[in-house]
């Protein structure tokens, strides 16, 4: 009886030191959180075309590739996308996060029907894709890479770029 006693006191401490050493992920909810806020922008913003959610999603001093533009900066970007493709829609097909980072792959599709970066509406209708990666800070995106296959959707509307590498996104 003593040594079934002992046996079990050995291994339930064995069992509780075990798990003592498991480090606790205190990110993985923020990270959760800041995944549904950069979900929310795609879908209310441009598949709803719902532009005051910039407002509450984004910094007032709001910078992209290194460069502040503010909230008014991207809406005005947003709104240029969505002039010329009216029915654009996003698809998010891959969201990753981890602490105050949210990287985002989508894919673009759209019907060419008001002017676009300086091209008259063709009625071509495109699909290009690209990546985005966001910090998150307090429930709000202060800053972002944008990557775009700007190349391919202008080759796509029928015409290419002066310099490809320093085109809009």
């Amino acid at each position: 009886m003593n040594i079934t006693i002992a046996v079990f006191w050995i291994t339930l401490l064995a069992i509780i030191g075990g798990c003592e050493h498991q480090p606790i992920d205190r990110t993985e909810g923020i990270s959760e959180e800041n995944k549904a806020l950069v979900h929310r922008w795609i879908e209310e913003g441009f598949n709803r075309r719902n532009l005051v959610v910039v407002d509450e999603l984004f910094a007032e001093q709001f910078s992209v590739n290194g460069q502040t533009i503010g909230r008014d900066g991207l809406k005005m970007s947003m709104r240029r996308h969505l002039m010329g493709f009216p029915d654009l829609y996003v698809t998010i097909d891959d969201i990753l996060a981890e602490g105050s980072k949210v990287g985002i792959w989508y894919t673009v599709e759209g019907t060419h029907r008001g002017e676009f970066e300086g091209i008259s509406a063709t009625g071509k209708r495109v699909k290009w894709s690209g990546f985005d990666l966001l910090t998150v800070e307090h429930g709000k995106v202060l800053e972002a890479r944008f990557l775009s296959d700007f190349y391919g959707l202008i080759t796509q509307l029928g015409t290419k770029p002066e310099n490809p590498e320093v085109a809009p996104r």
